[in-house]
C-alpha cells in the first residue's frame, strides 16, 4: 500500500490544538508527516484535550501478564472520547494499538522512521500500519519518508510522543528502557504518568514498579485509569432520583471532573452549604475526591 502524506512545517502547528503541544518542546520539528486523519481536538481551561490522548507504551519483549493487562484497560474505555497513542513497535506498543481497534477506538503510531512503506518499521506491522489509517487512525513522524529507523530515531521519537499525550500509561519497562525515556520526557512537560504494577521477580516489571516508588499513579484496574485520564465512566452518569435540590445541582455540573474552587464558584451556594452538600454527596459515595478534583460516580 502506498500511504499518501501531508506535510505540516513547524509554522502551522500553532494552527491545530494537538499540534500545538510540539511547541512546549525544547527541540521542536521542523515539520511533521502524516498519513491518515489528524482529528479535531479541544483544549480545556486545564490543557487537557477532548478527545483524550492516552499514550501507552513498554517492553518490546512483553509478558503474558503485560498483554492481558493491557488489553484489559483499554477495553474499559471502550465508550469512551479517548485516543490511544504508540509506537507501532513489538510487545506492548503493537497490543496497545490492536486493543485499541478492537474497542473502536482510533490510534495513533508514532514513528521512529519515514512513511513510506518501504521503510517501515517493524516491516512485519506494515499490515498494523495499513488497518490504523483504514480504520480513521493516524501515523506520524517528523522524518521525510525515506528516512530508515536508526538507534538515535527512537529516543528523538519518544519526545513527541510524550507532548501529544495527556497521561502516559507504561505497560512493562526493564531497568534500562526506552519506554522509561518517554517517562520522563512526559513527566518533564507536565503529563500525568501511570504504571501498572509487576512482579517483582520480572525484569520487566523493574521500571514501572520504579515509577510507582518514584511517584507515579498505580493502574491496577480501570477506575485508576479513568482518574489518570481526569474522566467519568459516561455508562456511570445516570438519572438523578433520590438526592437533594443542592446535590442535583453539584451532580449535574459534574458531567466531568472540577476543581472545587471552580464548582463552588458555578453552583453559587454559601461556603457552608457547599461544603454540606459536598460531605453528603461523599458519605453516599456519589462523588470522590480524585487528584484534588471532585469526580461523580453515580
Amino acid at each position: 500500500m502506498a500511504f499518501p502524506i501531508t506535510i505540516i512545517p513547524r509554522e502551522k502547528f500553532s494552527e491545530h490544538p494537538l499540534l500545538a503541544r510540539l511547541l512546549e518542546l525544547h527541540d521542536i520539528p521542523e515539520q511533521i508527516y502524516i498519513t491518515g486523519n489528524l482529528p479535531k481536538v479541544t483544549i480545556d481551561e486545564y490543557g487537557r484535550a477532548t478527545p483524550r490522548i492516552l499514550t501507552i507504551v513498554g517492553s518490546r519483549k512483553n509478558t503474558e501478564y503485560g498483554k492481558n493487562a493491557v488489553q484489559k484497560l483499554v477495553s474499559s474505555l471502550v465508550n469512551e472520547n479517548v485516543i490511544i497513542v504508540s509506537g507501532l513497535a513489538h510487545g506492548i506498543d503493537s497490543v496497545a494499538h490492536v486493543s485499541a481497534m478492537k474497542n473502536n477506538l482510533k490510534t495513533f503510531a508514532i514513528l521512529g522512521n519515514g512513511l513510506d512503506a518501504k521503510v517501515m518499521y517493524p516491516s512485519s506491522h506494515l499490515h498494523l500500519a495499513e488497518e490504523i489509517v483504514e480504520k480513521g487512525g493516524l501515523l506520524l513522524s517528523e522524518l521525510p519518508p525515506l528516512t530508515q529507523a536508526a538507534q538515535w530515531t527512537f529516543p528523538a521519537r519518544n519526545r513527541i510522543v510524550a507532548a501529544l499525550s495527556d497521561a502516559v500509561l507504561i505497560g512493562e519497562a526493564e531497568e534500562k528502557s526506552g519506554t522509561l525515556i518517554t517517562a520522563r520526557l512526559a513527566l518533564e512537560l507536565g503529563r500525568d504518568i501511570g504504571a501498572i504494577p509487576g512482579d517483582i521477580f520480572s525484569p520487566n516489571s523493574y521500571g514501572t514498579n520504579s515509577l510507582i516508588h518514584d511517584g507515579a499513579y498505580i493502574i491496577g484496574n480501570e477506575d485508576d485509569l479513568f482518574s489518570l485520564l481526569h474522566i467519568s465512566k459516561k455508562e456511570k452518569i445516570k438519572p438523578i432520583d433520590d438526592y437533594s435540590e443542592k446535590e442535583k445541582i453539584i451532580l449535574e455540573m459534574l458531567t466531568e471532573p472540577m476543581e472545587k474552587d471552580l464548582l463552588l464558584i458555578k453552583c453559587s451556594f454559601t461556603p457552608e452549604e457547599f461544603l454540606v452538600t459536598l460531605s453528603s454527596l461523599e458519605m453516599r459515595g456519589a462523588i470522590v475526591d480524585t487528584f484534588g478534583e471532585l469526580r461523580r460516580l453515580v
